[in-house]
């Protein structure tokens, strides 16, 4: 890859610097281009606002750049190869892009690159207007000193994005001057993709060896702590042994594999769990789920639920970020306080286990409201129409 100094991976067509007519619309800055959450939704958003008709670019710091292959080709890419904790030759090349492609917006992806937008337009003599996407809702223990500093960068911003109402209330008071200059944008599904069908679960279930009749609790997440996959393992357990047909299909890899595997085996229920691994697809998977459980410690605005409920699926989720936002408790599934959790899970279960026609009910009303409120396309317009004025408008 090019040198700091050499930042343009992709020729944009006739942009030149300083071209008024090849002026960029909006320049996103990430950390790096590695398979993520956050980083593959900017880069189909990009996509998704380059085919509207904007001039989009993708500026990310470090390596790796895995999802640079999923970039359209019309949209322009720089590598701005970071040395060191903060580094002053990519504060430097990100300045020199925005002086050379002038574009109308820079976003910042979260916290650490806000502070190179910081820097590198405060100064500028083109000044963008600034946007701040925020991912982060609470800082991990020994590291909380961060949000105070990150508080002072983000000041210095035009506006900032939240995933949800929670997160934006736990960052700014709600007499803050800067609450004014922001806004809250759900995520949306993709509708096209993840449609209420249930075709093909009895494939699914067959390939893993699940009974056509068996209730199956299913979830998507990576094997990590803050996923807390744990609990799922103890609540099938319990209610097998009380002769339900219970079984569960975890979705996804991570560093704690091998200790839910051995979870599963204590509890006497390895042949009833199920870990698929990381999925590229994860609708044949979701197609299985008679319920979606997230018993996340901490999330935004997951993803993962939204394509369960698209999928026809109802959920039950911890109350962390915007569960409460996302669905009603008791009409498209359920949200539960995470210390409950390993007490009100398996009644709930049971509810849906035992009552089909509160199953379809949930079912039908949880993709109905991915449908209303979360769709992909009303996503992409909002940040369509925030790039392309001047003022921003608050979604609230």
């Amino acid at each position: 890859m090019a040198s700091a100094s050499a930042q343009l991976e992709r020729e944009v067509g006739s942009l030149q610097p300083g071209a008024t007519d090849g002026q960029l619309d909006v320049l996103f800055l990430l950390n790096n281009l590695a398979v993520g959450g956050s980083e593959t939704k900017i880069v189909r958003l990009a996509n998704a606002l380059c085919l509207r008709g904007l001039r989009v670019g993708v500026a990310y710091l470090n390596e790796p750049a895995t999802l640079l292959t999923d970039i359209a080709a019309g949209v322009a890419t720089f590598f701005l190869s970071r040395q060191g904790r903060f580094s002053l030759q990519a504060s430097k090349a990100l300045r020199q892009l925005i002086e050379e492609q002038r574009p109308r917006n820079v976003v910042s992806v979260n916290l650490y690159p806000a502070l190179y937008v910081v820097t590198a337009t405060r100064w500028s003599r083109h000044r963008p207007r600034t946007i701040g996407l925020m991912n982060t809702t609470e800082m991990r223990r020994g590291a909380r000193w961060k949000r105070s500093f990150y508080m002072r960068v983000l000041r210095y911003l035009d506006w900032t994005i939240y995933g949800c109402e929670l997160q934006r209330d736990a960052w700014l008071a709600a007499d803050s001057p800067m609450r004014a200059r922001s806004g809250v944008i759900y995520n949306g599904v993709d509708l096209n993709k993840f449609s209420a069908t249930r075709a093909g679960a009895t494939g699914m279930r067959a390939q893993y060896g699940i009974g056509e009749n068996a209730f199956v609790v299913g979830t998507v997440g990576r094997l990590v702590a803050e996923k807390n996959q744990s609990p799922l393992i103890d609540v099938v357990a319990d209610l097998r042994s009380g002769g339900a047909d219970v079984h569960l299909m975890l979705v996804g890899d991570g560093p704690l594999r091998e200790a839910l595997e051995r979870r599963a085996a204590e509890r006497g229920i390895a042949e009833a769990v199920t870990f698929t691994g990381a999925l590229a697809d994860v609708r044949a998977a979701l197609q299985s789920f008679d319920v979606f459980v997230l018993p996340s410690l901490s999330e935004t605005f997951s993803n993962a639920a939204l394509e369960a409920m698209a999928m026809q699926v109802p959920v039950i989720l911890t109350r962390t970020g915007g569960a409460g936002e996302m669905i009603e408790h008791g009409t498209e599934g359920y949200v539960v306080d995470v210390a409950e959790l390993p007490q009100r899970l398996p009644e709930l279960l049971n509810q849906l286990r035992l009552d089909s026609m509160l199953r379809n009910r949930m079912a039908a009303a949880a993709a109905l409201r991915a449908e209303q409120a979360f769709s992909w396309e009303g996503m992409v317009a909002e940040y369509q129409s925030l790039l392309s004025t001047r003022e921003a408008v608050s979604h609230a």
